[in-house]
């Protein structure tokens, strides 16, 4: 589990769809740069073509192994995150307030995934398993503005792979 984005320059109580929707990623999908694949993301994100999220009101059985297939994928995401704070006890603060300042910070984030992926790479062993994954992603769905194009994608998606 390697990062391949990170964004770290917003304070911690930023939606994760505002840090998206202001990264170099989302411009590169949505501007159809990167054209091949999906980016996953919770119930709070917006649905585009590339970008699938969770079906909350679930009316069939393949939306059903969907929404499975979907948050087992997004476990992984969560899983990567829950790794940096075993291997890199500087950013574990149990406490829940920055150890240094704004800007430090965010470097040290930036710094603690460029060395993770190098443990990755070198065959370092990760810590422990932690379970941090949930189905609280999928409850928490709301209505984002106009998503025909993403909602026709994810249709097909669910139609070609899990019906």
């Amino acid at each position: 589990m390697k990062f391949l984005n990170i964004v770290a320059k917003y304070p911690g109580a930023t939606h994760d769809s505002f840090i998206l929707t202001n990264s170099n990623i989302y411009e590169l999908f949505d501007s159809r740069e990167i054209g091949i694949g999906w980016l996953l993301g919770d119930s709070g994100y917006p649905l585009r073509p590339w970008l699938m999220t969770p079906i909350l009101n679930v009316s069939t059985e393949a939306e059903e192994c969907y929404n499975r297939g979907h948050m087992r994928a997004r476990c992984v995401v969560e899983r990567s995150f829950s790794l940096l704070k075993p291997r890199f006890r500087c950013i574990d603060n149990s406490a829940g307030t920055l150890l240094y300042g704004a800007t430090k910070s965010c470097d040290i984030t930036v710094g603690v995934a460029v060395l993770h992926n190098m443990c990755i790479n070198h065959g370092i062993p990760l810590p422990p398993d932690e379970n941090h994954c949930d189905r609280r992603h999928i409850a928490k769905q709301q209505y984002l503005g106009h998503l025909n194009d993403g909602a026709t994608v994810r249709r097909r998606l669910i139609n070609g792979r899990f019906s």
